[in-house]
């Protein structure tokens, strides 16, 4: 597994470890990106990869129940995309 993973939010990275779990996730964007993330309930906050899939790119949502098995299969580096729900 990786050792560090990348977090993006409006077009700004930031190097993080890997969470353990869902919640653990938000709360390192959420000091990741202090400006953006203060005072956003978790409700709002989702997670997605960028992956290639039948020759194209397309992102995938990380749900909850699967945010470990998909942590532990990311490379060093790979980006994670940050998202704020309406």
């Amino acid at each position: 597994p990786a050792d560090v993973i990348t977090y993006r939010l409006n077009n700004r990275m930031t190097y993080v470890p890997p969470a353990e779990s869902f919640d653990q996730a938000v709360t390192f964007a959420r000091s990741a990106f202090e400006g953006d993330l203060t005072g956003i309930d978790i409700s709002r906050i989702s997670f997605s990869l960028n992956v290639l899939a039948n020759g194209k790119m397309s992102s995938v949502s990380v749900s909850r129940g699967a945010w470990s098995a998909t942590m532990s299969r990311l490379a060093r580096y790979e980006i994670v995309d940050v998202h704020v729900q309406p």
